[in-house]
């Protein structure tokens, strides 16, 4: 949020004092207050005609939304700001609202929008006079670009995290405009996130020494302006050495980077970052062979994510709730007379919901008992992970597409080594990108999945995923105790809910139930 630091309404000083109370206010959690000293600022800047004083205004109220996750409420302030804005002809201003709009359009995902006000930030910042905050806005917006380009394209990614060390460079190191400690800021941020790039497992560039590489560049940032290093970007990279040195199996300086970065953390509340390093930690001590330890990080690490989904579910239910509450007084009068009426209709069919659940249970169990009796008999989970139980052979299905026999062995071949490859695994897995990968075309690939395989596309990477989380949980006790959440992302599922319902369609219950019949077992 942008603080008054010159006085922008010199007829009116109180303004400056308002928007100052509401940015410290918004610091501490008190949006609501926030805002009501930011309008009444607003308010007071039009009734004396001080545009820098709205625009000021208006700028943070959108930002306040913003973080609300009312990014519709937040773009329509915006168009109040950007109009504001350009009639100072402030190019600083409206390339920084062009950046914020391009990413809340993203987050609505509305992306041929969001790149549109990439471009408009990027042309904003080349007008910008003084050159070394020209070059600093400019690093910012190719910054900002290239995780909008995640997952899309590797080479963009790189292209812009690039160009944006570039412009960072330009910038002296004696400059007016752009204080030392805010230019070593953007370049740590900038090396830490070519770090991670290079150390993605789905970067086909993929390059662990010059991911080291770009990891040393950015703490060597920290001797050159000692002490006034942002706390938050200092938590970002040891977050990003943890991680780093996880991946490579280096868990004793993995640890010690995690429990730095939560040391700082503790200062700097970023539950975002804590709930990662709980996790990383968890496995790095898991790693090293100490289960006490291991076990408590697991445990905070659960206990922080649910506190965090809670929260994030209120913050998004919030406007939804608001609409409940006002419409809840009208219709009181209405839901007590229905109340009645479904209080009796109740008590007749609960005798039958009991009869019917207790039924249901015992046919959960039969199948649970019939999968464990599955793995037995064919002598170790492992082999209920191939799909290949039929031997790859036709199921009698005529295929709607021509395709050679030797097409056909050939991607049956394939398929078997992808399967063993665990790349099903990966979240953005897409029919397209395994095409690419098995160096065929989707319709072949499809066509082959569903005669061969018995399957459509999203239904036999469902079934590997699921038999693949199976076998963790039966062979590794420790799985058992890991929430759901983690459980969804180890065999490539986005959200706990996807993997809950495939889970549940493949298996006939869900994995609570299967990890709770197996703790019982054991």
């Amino acid at each position: 949020m942008a603080n008054a630091e010159t006085i922008l309404c010199p007829e009116n000083k109180n303004i400056d004092q308002l928007i100052d109370q509401a940015i410290s206010l918004n610091s501490t959690g008190k949006s609501k207050e926030a805002l009501r000293l930011l309008q009444k600022a607003n308010d007071i800047a039009k009734s004396v005609g001080c545009e820098k004083g709205e625009l000021n205004a208006t700028k943070n109220i959108m930002l306040i939304y913003s973080e609300a996750y009312d990014y519709k409420k937040a773009l329509e302030i915006s168009n109040r700001a950007k109009n504001l804005a350009v009639s100072q002809k402030d190019y600083k201003t409206l390339s920084t609202l062009c950046n914020k709009r391009a990413i809340l359009y993203e987050n609505l995902g509305i992306y041929d929008e969001s790149l549109k006000e990439y471009e408009a930030a990027l042309k904003y910042a080349k007008l910008i006079a003084e050159t070394d905050q020209r070059y600093y806005q400019t690093s910012l917006v190719y910054y900002n670009l290239a995780p909008y380009y995640q997952g899309q394209s590797d080479k963009k990614v790189l292209y812009y995290l690039e160009k944006s060390r570039e412009e960072v460079f330009k910038i002296s190191d004696n400059s007016k405009d752009v204080p030392l400690e805010k230019k070593v800021d953007m370049l740590i941020s900038v090396n830490m996130n070519l770090g991670i790039h290079f150390r993605d497992s789905k970067n086909k560039g993929r390059n662990v020494k010059l991911s080291e590489f770009y990891f040393m560049e950015a703490l060597k940032q920290f001797d050159v302006v000692k002490g006034k290093i942002n706390p938050d970007t200092k938590i970002d990279l040891y977050q990003a050495l943890q991680e780093f040195y996880q991946m490579k199996k280096d868990y004793r300086k993995a640890i010690g980077y995690g429990e730095n970065m939560l040391a700082l953390e503790k200062s700097n509340s970023m539950p975002y970052n804590r709930r990662v390093g709980y996790m990383v930690l968890a496995k790095s001590y898991l790693g090293i062979g100490d289960h006490s330890r291991s076990q408590k990080y697991l445990d905070l690490f659960s206990k922080l994510n649910d506190s965090i989904n809670s929260a994030e579910k209120q913050a998004v239910e919030a406007p939804v709730k608001k609409m409940i509450s006002e419409t809840k007084i009208n219709g009181e009068k209405k839901i007590q007379r229905i109340a009645v009426i479904s209080s009796s209709v109740l008590i007749l069919i609960t005798g039958g919901m009991m009869i019917h659940r207790r039924r249901s249970h015992k046919i959960i169990h039969k199948k649970y008992e019939d999968l464990i009796a599955k793995i037995h008999h064919e002598t170790g989970i492992s082999t209920i992970e191939s799909t290949s139980e039929k031997n790859n052979k036709s199921n009698g299905i005529k295929s709607s597409i021509t395709i050679t026999d030797e097409t056909i062995k050939v991607l049956l071949l394939k398929l078997e080594k992808f399967e063993a490859s665990k790349k099903y695994l990966r979240k953005d897995l897409s029919l397209t990108w395994m095409a690419n990968n098995l160096s065929t075309n989707p319709k072949y690939l499809s066509e082959v999945i569903k005669i061969y395989k018995n399957h459509n596309f999203t239904s036999y990477i469902n079934e590997l995923r699921i038999n693949y989380i199976i076998k963790k949980l039966y062979e590794n006790p420790i799985y058992r105790e890991y929430k759901i959440t983690y459980l969804a992302e180890e065999c490539g599922y986005i959200t706990p809910k996807v993997f809950v319902n495939a889970f549940k369609q493949q298996t006939g219950f869900t994995p609570s139930y299967f990890v709770e019949q197996l703790k019982a077992s054991a």
